[in-house]
């Protein structure tokens, strides 16, 4: 009988250890948080020992709440946050905290990198598929090099979340084909898959403080004693490399084929689709990057605010709403759901802006804010929610168009992620975008299910990646209701306006 699989989300405010069926199915999972810090404006940084702790703490919760054995588990695999770095010295020991995903004060050296040299720019799109901004890893080392040259010298290896993860486990430096392509330092095209001397060369970036490289499904080792130890499981344990979030997802939402789309809605959000040759929309900064699947890649456009626009408004609007829910007995989200639902598709035309801290899809400027425009007396705070719901839905489609000039016009979006939760939510993207929604089985899990279901494919239980379409279920679907796309037709190309009208004002308020 085939073992269990150790699956860990690792996402930007915890992670989440799941054990998994090799068919993906969810047997127990346990999560436990670590802080975001933001020392500085544009500054996004985490401690990787309270990742470390957080693993293993829920790791062990995971286990004990499956009522397996430790020998039971057999593999470890990752879905991790990407675009992150922790530089680290030959112990392995972390120099200084990572810089995670959300973190753009690289902004002048992602400019000096693309931005005004067109013979470079061109470089990198050839090679890599697209071209580096303020968010990413390539721009975040240059920047380490430039003001902590201190840290940069001394540093051994320059690893990504998932990279570290690994190396706690296995002693390994390795990481996988997807998130070495998010750092605009790898050769993706065909064939090649391997770091580019070339544009290392011209960053400054010496190649032997990189990892290796290897595809997702790939055993890259067993676990150590130390880390078999502090997670409850059993010494030699198979870890297989994994993936990045949005790859482990992509796997998880069942869309897996060729021009398949999903969605999520989560922290941030993203509009993704499996492609077999690299897709690139330099206006709507959409790019390919490598796939979980070997023979594929995916196209990504990401949206930087989402879910958290929501979170946002509960953290710090939403007492009585948590008051409600307490005495209810059902989660804080359900009731704001359920009052956003009580005000018209529209909001009364209140538009509100997901744009929360700096985008990246399809303004790519991380300067703009988000806010709600026409606001008025007459608006309740049942509009005001509703406004966050359909702002974020008005980005995705605005996402979408990008993701269909490149593949054509698709019927279906698989829906995952926390916000796919929401059946008022699936229902209004679904107006907004014209499309059938396909809220997907347990959509929280699709990056703990992508990740375990990779690991099965790179343990032999599926001979392709296609084959895991059929194994992920549906759990509700939403057609497009013909009575709201009136008002939503209106309202959304002044959404895009919005932007227009208000980017220089953004830029000298936040530059």
């Amino acid at each position: 009988m085939p073992g269990y699989i150790m699956a860990w989300d690792f996402g930007t405010s915890s992670v989440k250890a799941t054990i998994c069926t090799v068919k993906g199915e969810l047997v127990s999972s346990a999560i436990a948080g670590y802080e975001l810090y933001h020392p500085q404006p544009d500054w996004a940084e985490q401690n990787p020992k309270e990742w470390w702790a957080a693993t293993t703490k829920s790791s062990k919760e995971a286990l004990r709440a499956a009522k397996i054995k430790p020998d039971d588990v057999e593999a470890i695999s990752i879905s991790a946050q990407m675009a992150g770095l922790v530089p680290v010295d030959k112990n392995g020991e972390p120099l200084r905290p990572a810089i995670i995903w959300l973190d753009s004060r690289a902004h002048d050296q992602a400019r000096k990198l693309a931005g005004n040299i067109l013979s470079m720019l061109i470089t990198f799109v050839r090679i890599t598929g697209g071209a580096p901004g303020p968010k990413d890893v390539i721009s975040k080392i240059v920047w380490l090099r430039e003001n902590e040259p201190h840290v940069f010298e001394k540093a051994y290896k320059l690893l990504d979340a998932k990279d570290y993860l690994i190396y706690r486990c296995t002693g390994e430096y390795v990481t996988s084909w997807d998130c070495a392509s998010v750092t605009w330092m790898f050769d993706s095209r065909k064939g090649r898959m391997r770091w580019s001397e070339s544009i290392c060369r011209k960053a400054g970036i010496p190649m032997e403080k990189l990892c290796d490289t290897v595809p997702s499904p790939t055993v890259v080792g067993e676990l150590t004693a130390e880390a078999a130890k502090d997670l409850g499981l059993k010494k030699g344990t198979q870890v297989v490399c994994g993936c990045g979030d949005i790859p482990a997802a992509t796997v998880g939402s069942g869309a897996v084929r060729e021009n398949q789309v999903h969605a999520y809605i989560g922290t941030s959000s993203w509009v993704v689709a499996p492609v077999t040759k690299r897709k690139l929309s330099i206006s709507y900064y959409i790019g390919s990057i490598c796939s979980a699947d070997p023979t594929k890649y995916i196209l990504v456009a990401e949206q930087e605010c989402s879910g958290v626009c929501y979170q946002w408004l509960k953290n710090n609007l939403g007492y009585r709403y948590m008051v409600e829910a307490e005495k209810e007995g059902v989660d804080v989200y359900n009731v704001m759901d359920r009052i956003a639902a009580e005000a018209e598709p529209g909001s009364r035309k209140l538009i509100f802006t997901p744009w929360m801290f700096g985008e990246r899809c399809p303004l790519n400027d991380h300067t703009v804010r988000g806010g709600f425009i026409n606001l008025s007396l007459i608006h309740e705070d049942k509009h005001v929610l509703r406004a966050i719901l359909e702002g974020v839905a008005y980005h995705i489609k605005w996402m979408l168009e990008g993701v269909q000039k490149l593949i054509g016009q698709v019927p279906s979006i698989n829906l995952i992620g926390g916000g796919a939760q929401s059946d008022v939510w699936c229902q209004i993207l679904a107006d907004i975008t014209g499309k059938k929604i396909r809220q997907m089985k347990d959509p929280i899990e699709a990056g703990s299910r992508g990740a375990a279901l990779t690991a099965a494919v790179g343990l032999g239980y599926y001979k392709s990646f296609d084959e895991l379409e059929k194994v992920v279920p549906v759990r509700k679907e939403f057609e497009p209701n013909p009575e709201n796309k009136e008002i939503y037709d209106e309202l959304y190309p002044k959404f895009k306006l919005i932007y227009k009208k208000l980017k220089k004002m953004y830029r000298e308020l936040n530059e």
